[in-house]
Parts: C-alpha cells; structure tokens; sequence
C-alpha cells in the first residue's frame, strides 16, 4: 500500500492556504478553511465517471468523449 505520510506542517499548511486563495476559482465555490481549499456547491460525483464543473448551471458534467461506465 502506501507509505505512512505525516502530516502536513503548519509552514506548509500555510503555504498551501496562500497559494489556494491566490488561485483562480470559480465565483460558486467558497473557501473550505479545514480543507484548504475552495470547494464547489455540489460534491464532485462518486460514479467513477470524470465530470467537469459548469459555472453556467452550478453542476457538474460528464466529461466530454470519455466513455460512460
């Protein structure tokens, strides 16, 4: 399996935070402070198909040309 990964630093926590608020997002999505991240309004799909978010109706979408499972 994996190996154990420790966990991250409070530098590189912060790194992380500065680097994701300067990032470019989508206006919908809000900063999620325990995931150090900007997260969207809807969770990504669990079907194991790739989607793409669409800002324009605030959902995700299949991939386009990737075959469906």
């Amino acid at each position: 399996m994996y190996p154990d990964i420790p966990p991250p630093t409070p530098e590189q926590i912060a790194e992380d935070r500065e680097n994701a608020i300067n990032a470019t997002h989508y206006p919908s999505w809000v900063w999620d402070e325990a995931a150090v991240s900007y997260v969207p309004p809807i969770p990504y799909p669990t079907d194991g198909n790739p989607c793409l978010w669409d800002e324009e109706t605030l959902s995700w979408t299949p991939f386009p040309d990737y075959p469906v499972n």
